[in-house]
C-alpha cells in the first residue's frame, strides 16, 4: 500500500457475480455495436461503489476497517439485479454510461448511511452531498453522442436485466492507476453482513 506521501486511493464496494459480470459483458457487446467512442471497463473489474476516497492516509484503513465492520454487522445479507441503463451527468450530455440496479434497495441505502454515520462519527468524513445511486459504470463517453441516439440507446436497453447478485460483504479496495491508464483494484478487507 505504499505511495507517496502514504495516500492512497481508495473505496468501498461490492464485487459482483459471475453472472451479472457475464452480462455486464454483453452489454458492452451491445454498446459497441452503435459505434461509440468511449473507454470500456474491464467487466472483471466492474463493483458497486458505496464509498470513493480520492486520496485516504493509509493509517485511517484500520478505522475505515471499523466503520465498516459496524455498518456490515447491523446489515443483512441481500439481493440486488442489474437492471436497465442511465447516464450521468444526464442524457443530453452523456459522459458515463451506467446500469442501474433494482431489488433491495433500501437495504442498501440503509448500509450506506450507517457507513456515512460512522465515518462522520469516527474521521469527521462528512457525507457527500449528493443522493446515492448504485449503479455500475459500463463505459466513460470520449466523444460526444447526440440526444437523440442516446434517447434510442436507453429505449433498447431499458429491459437489460434483471441479473440478480448476493450482497453478502463490502470491501475496501485500493484503487492503483497504471502508466497504460488502466486500474487495478486489490482488495484490503472485507466485512462480512449479518445472516
Amino acid at each position: 500500500m505504499n505511495s507517496e506521501n502514504n495516500h492512497i486511493r481508495a473505496f468501498i464496494g461490492i464485487s459482483l457475480s459471475k453472472e451479472a459480470i457475464i452480462s455486464l459483458r454483453y452489454l458492452q457487446k451491445q454498446l459497441k455495436t452503435y459505434g461509440i467512442k468511449a473507454s470500456w471497463p474491464r467487466p472483471e473489474t466492474m463493483h458497486l461503489t458505496l464509498n470513493f476516497f480520492e486520496k485516504i492516509n493509509i493509517n485511517k484503513i484500520d478505522m475505515i476497517k471499523a466503520c465498516m465492520t459496524r455498518a456490515a454487522a447491523k446489515t443483512t445479507i441481500h439481493t440486488l439485479s442489474l437492471s436497465g441503463i442511465g447516464a450521468f451527468p444526464s442524457i443530453k450530455k452523456p459522459r458515463v454510461i451506467w446500469s442501474g440496479t433494482s431489488g433491495q434497495i433500501d437495504v442498501l441505502g440503509k448500509l450506506v448511511d450507517r457507513l456515512s454515520i460512522n465515518f462522520f462519527e469516527d474521521m469527521g468524513i462528512k457525507k457527500e452531498n449528493k443522493r446515492f445511486l448504485p449503479h455500475v459504470t459500463v463505459a466513460r463517453i470520449k466523444q460526444p453522442i447526440s440526444h437523440k441516439s442516446m434517447m434510442k440507446l436507453f429505449q433498447t436497453f431499458k429491459g437489460f436485466g434483471p441479473k440478480d447478485f448476493l450482497v453478502s460483504e463490502i470491501k475496501i479496495f485500493q484503487s492503483v492507476l497504471q502508466p497504460s491508464g488502466g486500474v487495478i483494484h486489490k482488495i484490503i478487507f472485507s466485512a462480512p453482513l449479518k445472516n
